[in-house]
């Protein structure tokens, strides 16, 4: 089973793919404590938990979170961020500090500066997150890296990949941008056409498979695991080298703090959508 705990809408990025849109939290959801939040999370022994934001490194009292989880019985514990102040070492090793069971995953959307930096619409992003993945596997932390698939990356994909390897990240994971947010209003601009991601998309994941890594893009997978390593994920498709295998339902438990999605006062078991699932939690 599946976890996820949302600490708000907040975020230090404002990619132009966003699902948020132009929402941010309120000051009385900024407020929030996420401990509070996680120790009203349902967690069973075993349970993966996803962390997720807007962007969960900006709650002041992450590491404490983690913490906690991990005291609850958490098998796995997945923080989806943009890496940014993973930059600064002292933090990087709290949270490391906090849980062995700490894996994260990063968004990376492109293999150069101007690339990553125009996804993020906020210059200096793409140097703070190389550098938070560097210091994540300095510190011993497992990464697996998230690309939003884009018209201006999407010819791009399979260096994407090489450069999440060549920063340490143990899977990477391409998906494909999705009419929410402020991608509905710029579909045009942001939106590749299937038939021309398709054969990069096919390239960057034979490229993956040569580097060793671990992949996952739409339905599908390297290996069941993988799916563990990026959150917001439910049901995947397992690629295996005879042909596909089975595929696997999770459960999801969610407790937000954006009352848009959840009411804050109450958990709800819902199972994640099956089509472009990681876009709505991208951030």
């Amino acid at each position: 089973m599946a976890a996820v705990l949302s600490l708000g809408l907040t975020c230090n990025n404002a990619c132009v793919f966003c699902a948020q849109g132009e929402r941010s939290a309120s000051p009385r959801e900024r407020e929030a404590e996420g401990l509070d939040l996680a120790r009203g999370l349902r967690v069973e022994p075993g349970d993966v938990v996803f962390v997720q934001g807007g962007e969960p490194t900006l709650a002041e009292d992450l590491p404490a979170v983690v913490r906690a989880l991990d005291e609850r019985g958490a098998r796995r514990i997945v923080v989806q961020t943009n890496g940014r102040r993973l930059a600064y070492r002292a933090y990087t090793r709290a949270l490391r500090e906090a849980s062995s069971k700490l894996s994260l995953d990063v968004s990376l959307h492109g293999s150069t500066e101007p690339m990553h930096d125009y996804h993020t619409q906020t210059p200096g992003s793409f140097k703070q997150t190389a550098l938070g993945v560097r210091h994540a596997r300095a510190e011993g932390i497992e990464v697996g890296t998230t690309t939003v698939i884009t018209r201006s990356n999407y010819r791009h994909l399979a260096e994407i990949v090489q450069l999440s390897r060549a920063l340490g990240a143990r899977a990477a994971h391409l998906a494909r941008a999705s009419r929410f947010g402020r991608a509905a209003r710029a579909a045009d601009r942001i939106v590749a056409p299937e038939d021309l991601v398709r054969p990069q998309l096919t390239r960057a994941l034979a490229e993956a498979a040569r580097l060793g890594m671990g992949w996952l893009a739409g339905e599908k997978a390297s290996h069941a695991e993988v799916r563990e390593l990026f959150a917001g994920l439910g049901e995947v498709e397992i690629a295996e080298a005879g042909g596909l295998g089975s595929s696997r339902t999770t459960g999801v438990e969610i407790a937000a703090s954006d009352k848009n999605f959840v009411e804050t006062s109450r958990l709800v078991r819902a199972k994640p959508p099956s089509v472009n699932r990681s876009i709505a939690w991208e951030r």
